[in-house]
């Protein structure tokens, strides 16, 4: 059984290139609770705030430009101090060769869109709690 997670205690960065997507996700994580919720709008801005905010979990999306969610997620595993963040991927893909390549970055979840709350919960308990 896994842990509970504490929402309140979180900090979570939400990174998509899409306004509405990050907004709708923010105001999930906010109703789950969470005590702090970032946003970036690209991988590039991603890791700057990760490097200076060092996120408990991040939530990034995989389709983005100019950086997608895989090269945010290659710079992040090769980041000093900040290596180990946890990542759940937005996504509307769940192909297999999607799944393959995730595996490889380390990628602790996959998040299909649309998101919906029971299942933002679900998967950061689970990337979070062990």
């Amino acid at each position: 059984m896994a842990e509970a997670v504490d929402f309140a205690s979180l900090k979570i960065l939400v990174i998509d290139d899409q306004e509405f997507v990050r907004t709708i996700v923010k105001k999930m994580l906010q109703q789950l609770g969470t005590g702090n919720v970032l946003e970036a709008q690209d991988g590039n801005s991603g890791m700057d705030i990760v490097s200076r905010e060092k996120p408990d979990l991040v939530i990034c999306d995989i389709q983005m430009r100019p950086m997608d969610g895989f090269g945010f997620v290659r710079q992040l595993r090769g980041a000093e101090n900040v290596a180990a963040t946890p990542v759940i991927m937005l996504t509307a893909h769940t192909d297999s060769a999607t799944i393959a390549r995730a595996k490889e970055l380390d990628i602790g979840a996959f998040l299909a869109k649309p998101v919906l709350p029971p299942a933002l919960k679900e998967k950061i308990s689970q990337v979070l709690g062990g």
